[in-house]
């Protein structure tokens, strides 16, 4: 079998881009160092690349062998990229979760065996089942991940959304040959789109956290009002509370009590704790 002799060309080109991007995304993940999303984007990119590498026909044995690698390859690279949407948004792995992916390999699986014998409406089920990925990783944008800056979330999720629509009519494209080339360049355009819009997400998020931090470190700034007696400290409206008290309050610190030298000896004179 010959699968689309015209574009192996371009999906060599593909492989070395997504190889750049899955190399920007791990430099990302290494500056990001507390999120967990860019490291599997970058491994995304990694298995997307690999798997166009299969496609581009390099290697004449068994066309269906490598065509089947390729396409294993980017299923894997789609999960992995939506399983660090998912973790991105800080929820954790529920059971149902797995059951869900399981049914899904299940029926991806199938899908592929049926492959040989019927082509189209398996090349129909296997985009059907990226469409559902990608629609389902752009409402979880949309409704889990806040934003300061709605663009953002609007620019990754509703990449995906388009991604995974145009996916859905990606078949009928495929029966118009003379468009293949510019719909595969839209089809991996609409991908660098959405992780474009990911890369933003990582970076406001960033941004956010460096301003809470910043906030934190004001409300200790200045000169605080300290009673010269019982040592309470007054805020801005008046009121007075314990040094302890207002300091955890308006930072992360946590007190723990115990007894200097000094108060040992005039509270508790006949102790020897801290005699020389």
């Amino acid at each position: 079998m010959t699968i689309l002799p015209s574009l192996h060309g371009s999906f060599l080109g593909f492989a070395a881009i997504f190889i750049c991007i899955g190399v920007g995304m791990f430099f990302l993940r290494n500056a990001a160092s507390g999120e967990v999303g860019p490291g599997y984007w970058a491994a995304s990119f990694f298995l997307n690349s690999a798997g166009f590498v299969f496609w581009a026909g390099t290697v004449k044995y068994s066309p269906w062998l490598f065509f089947n690698a390729g396409e294993i390859l980017h299923m894997l690279g789609f999960i992995t990229l939506v399983f660090g949407i998912y973790r991105f948004t800080g929820k954790k792995i529920q059971r149902w979760n797995i059951y869900v992916l399981c049914g899904f390999i299940v029926a991806w699986i199938v899908t592929m065996t049926f492959m040989p014998q019927h082509r189209t409406g398996s090349f129909f089920l296997l985009m059907f089942f990226r469409a559902v990925l990608f629609l389902w990783a752009g409402i979880i944008i949309l409704r889990h991940i806040p934003t300061k800056l709605p663009t953002v979330r609007t620019l990754s999720g509703g990449g995906l959304l388009i991604w995974g629509t145009y996916v859905l009519f990606f078949p009928f494209i495929w029966l118009l040959p003379r468009l293949l080339s510019i719909a595969f360049g839209f089809l991996v355009g609409f991908h660098i789109l959405a992780t474009l819009g990911m890369v933003a997400l990582v970076i406001d998020r960033i941004r956010i956290r460096a301003e809470a931090s910043e906030k934190r470190v004001q409300h200790l700034e200045g000169l605080l009002p300290i009673c010269s007696h019982c040592k309470k400290i007054r805020d801005d409206k008046g009121y007075w509370h314990q040094v302890e008290l207002y300091v955890r309050d308006h930072s992360q610190a946590e007190f723990s009590h115990g007894i200097c030298p000094e108060c040992v000896k005039k509270h508790y004179p006949d102790l020897d704790l801290y005699d020389d």
